[in-house]
């Protein structure tokens, strides 16, 4: 008994040292993978692994895996910021939106030909990295930053490099609207989405105490009782037999909880798992990688006023953008206000600063495009009632639904 007590005060000793010195941490130390305290400014310093890749690039030798893998967790480890209560470690993937968006518009800027090889090799580079992302199930942060950095370049170039002058300052007003509405849609969209989680372990917290478990509608009642009679061969004109009535509602009242096959978990009716966030997600539709996140039953609503208010704001802003640094037509004037569009644009290149903004507006056009191919599709499954999971996991009737796809890539390959 006085071992037992020993080790947990012990244990409860090391614990408290551990904590006070986590909270004894400058804004600029931080505790690294070897449990030792570190300073942001010596992250390049003390790496054998990176002191042997040098040499051995320097005298030509061959280079080991693990020697490269290790200086690369060095780095991901030490590229800290420095935050209260100690530098918090940044993530690469994070990091590299920050340098592509702003070098990708740039470049873009200098002429036309250049701008339509990177605008090019931008929807390819973005489609590869979706289908590599989506292939091996990886959770990452780099679209989502992708989205946060687009949009603060975005913004800063409207309100640097056009010339607001020549705009009306109730548009202005009504971009910058749209622009914080989808932001706050988007914040409401992810700081909901850990409440769509499955949380509850089967097998160790009753069914009536289970968070997440749901009454079904009578149409889910309805449909799972039809289902059921189908099994049992029951047909309607037998409802008044009394023996097989008691026994199929017995069936029905006493039906075994749905239990995920992957985590194991008691999960209500409609949710299903989710192998990049580790869990089951009630109503799932989709796992967003733009949002770094799963869309369900909580967050779906906001989802879709994230894709409303931004389309909104890319349109509003590339038309303000291109009547502003291109020569405009009046199109129709609305309640006093004109509304304008683009009629030449071939000179937009020969100064700097309208070219970039010109690059801003066709990159915003090329988002909104992407966007409004996404709304369609998830407007179309509200429609129907039913999410895009579903709709991928039920198959069409007679193959229909897939059969032009399927021919041209069978031309294709």
């Amino acid at each position: 008994m006085s071992t037992t007590t020993s080790n947990f005060i012990a244990t409860a000793t090391e614990a408290e040292r551990q904590e006070t010195e986590t909270q004894s941490l400058c804004c600029c130390e931080y505790i690294g993978q070897d449990k030792q305290h570190f300073h942001i400014l010596g992250c390049c310093c003390n790496c054998e692994d990176f002191d042997l890749v040098c040499t051995r690039l320097i005298t030509c030798k061959r280079i080991k895996a693990r020697n490269i893998d290790g200086m690369l967790i060095a780095f991901q480890d030490r590229l800290r910021l420095p935050w209260r209560g100690g530098a918090k470690r940044i993530s690469p993937a994070a990091l590299a939106p920050a340098l592509i968006v702003p070098l990708m518009m740039g470049l873009a800027a200098l002429n036309a030909k250049t701008a339509i090889v990177l605008m090019l090799s931008l929807i390819g580079f973005v489609s590869w990295g979706l289908q590599i992302a989506e292939r091996t199930a990886t959770r990452t942060t780099f679209f989502l930053s992708w989205i946060v950095f687009s949009i603060i370049y975005m913004v800063v170039i409207f309100e640097c490099e056009v010339p607001l002058l020549e705009l009306l300052p109730e548009e202005n007003y009504i971009l910058l609207l749209f622009s914080f509405g989808a932001l706050y849609a988007l914040y409401r969209t992810k700081q909901l989405a850990p409440l769509n989680l499955v949380t509850a372990q089967y097998g160790t917290t009753p069914k009536d105490e289970l968070p997440g478990i749901t009454e079904a509608s009578s149409g889910e009642e309805q449909a799972e009782q039809q289902s059921q009679d189908t099994v049992l061969g029951i047909e309607d004109d037998d409802d008044n037999e009394p023996g097989i009535n008691s026994e199929s509602a017995g069936l029905i009242q006493h039906a075994q909880p749905n239990i995920c096959e992957t985590c194991r978990k008691v999960t209500p009716r409609r949710a299903y798992h989710c192998a990049v966030c580790g869990s089951c997600v009630k109503r799932r539709s989709h796992h967003s990688y733009w949002l770094n996140c799963c869309i369900g039953e909580r967050n779906y609503l906001w989802y879709l006023v994230t894709l409303v208010l931004s389309e909104c704001a890319l349109l509003l802003g590339a038309n303000l953008t291109l009547t502003a640094v291109c020569h405009p037509f009046l199109v129709v004037r609305l309640l006093g206000i004109p509304l304008l569009l683009p009629d030449d644009c071939s000179e937009v290149f020969e100064d700097f600063e309208l070219g970039i903004s010109f690059i801003v507006a066709a990159y915003a056009i090329l988002i909104s495009g992407y966007i409004t191919c996404v709304l369609v599709r998830q407007l179309y499954l509200w429609y129907r009632d039913t999410t895009l999971h579903e709709y991928k996991r039920v198959p069409a009737s007679n193959g229909n639904r897939n059969r032009v796809w399927s021919n041209w890539r069978a031309i294709l390959k």
